[in-house]
């Protein structure tokens, strides 16, 4: 028997009874988390999450969303699952580069890719959990994109590299 087919009959019988990714509860829809029952460390009670989402680059996909996205998605339903109250969670993401294309409204990547923004619906519901969107205002000028052209969450900053430093200065920790 091949070694190729080993490991999968390996891989697909060890696999069984493991348990399945789930969505929710913070970001419906988005950010699959395992449930991790056996965990050495605690969270602790009253920490306040502060995390800014560095995201620079995207798929050369216009139809798929940025998996940088669905981290930040993750990040507050794993959270969530696990006691973490919403409130305790002041998360930041700061969109520059090839990235600058999934804060675009529909009719911005409609003339761009022909097709509907996939990343607004899960950037409107970060929005709605609390999520801060920063757009870097030098990769705006370099990539000819006017700041109308932007879906509503995004706050145009002088640059990430601006952004990065002053949330970073109050106490995020950067997540790159």
């Amino acid at each position: 028997m091949p070694l190729r087919l080993l490991l999968s009959l390996f891989c697909l019988f060890t696999s069984v009874g493991a348990a399945e990714p789930s969505l929710g509860p913070a970001i419906e829809g988005f950010g699959p988390t395992y449930p991790i029952e056996d965990r050495d460390v605690a969270l602790d009670d009253g920490f306040v999450f502060r995390a800014v989402f560095d995201i620079e680059r995207d798929g050369d996909d216009a139809g798929a969303l940025n998996p940088k996205l669905v981290s930040v998605a993750r990040y507050l339903n794993m959270h969530a699952r696990n006691g973490v109250p919403m409130a305790n969670m002041e998360l930041a993401v700061v969109v520059h580069g090839g990235a600058v294309k999934n804060i675009l409204d529909d009719e911005a990547y409609r003339s761009r890719y022909r097709i509907d923004n996939p990343n607004l619906e899960l950037v409107s519901k970060l929005h709605a959990a609390g999520v801060r969107f920063y757009v870097c205002g030098q990769s705006l000028a370099f990539g000819n994109v006017a700041k109308s052209e932007l879906a509503s969450p995004a706050e145009v900053a002088l640059s990430a590299m601006t952004m990065l430093t002053v949330l970073q200065s109050e106490g995020y920790a950067l997540l790159p």
